[in-house]
């Protein structure tokens, strides 16, 4: 009965994604003692390569990065005349520098860092009304993501303007005796809202000339 070989057993596959017959290829290729020789064998295994991997022809620089592959292939052993210079071993198994990570730290993970930076820019409406309206959409949405957030409790609209007052550093507060977070409630504001700007646009058409 013939020996099996196992993978463990044999040499390392330097690209793994070209598999073991390239890389037996490669092998062949070294051993070619005449220069040119070798070169033409190094540049039947490139079109090789690019038939292996058809719809990538068109990224920059292919066929320069086909044959850098050859070169690591070979462990940057391979003697030929390539259209391309050999690649830097040491710029191949250089590690990159670890990412820098953002930490930006939020104080609410239920509400993500969006809704803390539309609380931050609230302020900046001038329009009281429009202000007022954008910030019980947005207690209502926070009101959402809680409910989503913790599918068991019965969030109050307590809860969630204290946490606007906090996020907005003490300056945007709501009075639970006056405001609720309901459907009816933020419908109805919003038809005010929507009513203002109609009658804000009627006035603007009146006092304008009609050619």
């Amino acid at each position: 009965m013939p020996e099996l070989d196992y993978n463990t057993q044999l040499e390392p596959i330097k690209l793994p994604e070209y598999g073991r017959t390239v890389q037996k290829m490669v092998n062949y290729c070294l051993s070619i003692k005449d220069k040119k020789q070798r070169t033409e064998c190094a540049q039947s295994i490139v079109k090789i390569l690019t038939q292996l991997r058809p719809n990538q022809t068109n990224i920059q620089n292919y066929e320069q990065k086909l044959w850098d592959h050859l070169y690591i292939i070979s462990d940057f052993k391979l003697d030929v005349d390539s259209p391309y210079p050999p690649p830097n071993p040491q710029f191949i198994h250089e590690k990159p520098e670890p990412l820098t990570y953002v930490s930006n730290k939020i104080n609410f993970q239920y509400y993500g860092k969006n809704v803390e930076n539309i609380i931050k820019v609230l302020n900046k409406i001038d329009n009281p009304d429009e202000r007022e309206y954008y910030i019980l959409v947005t207690a209502n949405y926070m009101k959402k993501l809680q409910n989503m957030w913790n599918k068991e409790a019965n969030i109050k609209d307590e809860v969630i303007f204290e946490h606007l007052r906090q996020i907005s550093e003490g300056k945007i507060k709501l009075d639970s005796n006056t405001i609720q977070l309901e459907k009816d409630a933020r419908m109805s504001h919003r038809k005010k809202f929507a009513k203002q700007k109609y009658q804000q646009k009627g006035r603007f058409n009146n006092g304008k000339k009609k050619y």
